[in-house]
């Protein structure tokens, strides 16, 4: 009898070990899935990003899923997902808007806060380097 113990507890230790491998590959999937999802939004153009910008601050969420799968082809789940980032202030790329070097941008950030327009140094700071809101504001109250 003692050994039908043993091959329960090796029976039982094989299940936990499949479900523990099942749920870790299940999680990777989704993480595949996000970054993939701001693939595609890489390809956004200026308009599209703008709408999308303004109906989530007018908090009309599910227009700008409705807009961003429109113009993108992307399923519910990711459209939802790139909306929520924007609604956190994340930083969403747009084509034709490269990485630029800070030194190149330094003496335009500086003009624009000196005369008075630090949301829009900001917003050029994000859009040039890809930073989020919350680093462009800081990074731009520092000048």
């Amino acid at each position: 009898m003692p050994n039908w113990g043993w091959l329960i507890v090796v029976l039982i230790l094989v299940d936990l070990a499949v479900l523990t491998t099942w749920l870790l590959t299940r999680r990777s999937q989704s993480a595949e899935k996000q970054s993939s999802s701001h693939g595609l939004l890489a390809n956004l153009d200026l308009d599209t990003r703008d709408r999308v910008e303004r109906l989530v601050a007018d908090h009309k969420k599910v227009h700008a899923i409705t807009v961003l799968r429109e113009r993108t082809g992307l399923g519910l789940a990711a459209a939802k997902a790139a909306v929520d980032a924007v609604e956190r202030g994340e930083w969403v790329p747009t084509a034709g808007n490269p990485p630029a070097d800070w030194h190149e941008l330094e003496p335009e950030l500086k003009s624009l806060k000196a005369a008075g327009h630090p949301g829009r140094a900001a917003k050029m700071l994000r859009d040039r380097t890809g930073m989020g809101l919350r680093e462009a504001k800081d990074a731009v109250s520092r000048l």
